[in-house]
């Protein structure tokens, strides 16, 4: 009985460990990807203001040069 007793003891600890370094390990990783995504992100928006930024230059240009046409037409 008492021998019994320690395998499904030692059996137990065994699960549990196993359980543990699992859990472990999908944190650590979860972890190691939020720095790569929260910096992609970062980089995402400065690409989104520079693209706004290009844009609102493009449009700038192109009332420029509307207005050269314009003058050089007359």
């Amino acid at each position: 009985m008492n021998n019994n007793f320690n395998q499904v003891k030692e059996w137990f600890t065994f699960v549990a460990s196993v359980i543990v370094a699992i859990a472990g390990v999908i944190f650590w990783v979860q972890s190691v990807g939020d720095d790569r995504i929260n910096r992609i992100e970062t980089e995402v928006k400065e690409l989104k203001s520079d693209m706004k930024e290009i844009t609102k230059q493009n449009s700038k240009i192109l009332r420029l040069i509307g207005r050269i046409e314009g003058s050089m037409q007359k």
